[in-house]
């Protein structure tokens, strides 16, 4: 396994072909980005990690992307339904008023 260990910048320039910040890397493994860690480990005081490692990340940070995006809307509270109900119908009677413009 040792064999397999790279810095982290030279980890991901393997797999996207090109050398991210090591600062972005850094913060991969560390905070993580969209709930997604790089994972890593430590060998004396460098951060290492493999090329699989980055695969999986970058696979599990394109299905939280894609998850975000495609998520529903967030519902809304009894209250707010109640509002947008009584704004809709306020429009609507608005619109049917003889003479409104439309």
């Amino acid at each position: 396994m040792h064999q397999d260990l790279l810095p982290l910048a030279e980890a991901v320039e393997k797999v996207t072909g090109y050398r991210p910040n090591i600062v972005t890397v850094w913060r991969w493994s560390t905070k993580g980005c969209q709930g997604v860690r790089l994972q890593n480990t430590f060998i004396g005081a460098k951060r290492l990690t493999t090329v699989e490692w980055v695969k999986q990340f970058m696979d599990e940070l394109a299905v939280a992307k894609l998850a975000k995006h495609t998520a529903a809307p967030p519902m809304q509270t009894p209250r707010q339904q109640e509002r947008n109900a009584e704004k809709a119908a306020k429009k609507l009677a608005k619109r049917l008023k003889p003479g409104a413009a439309k």
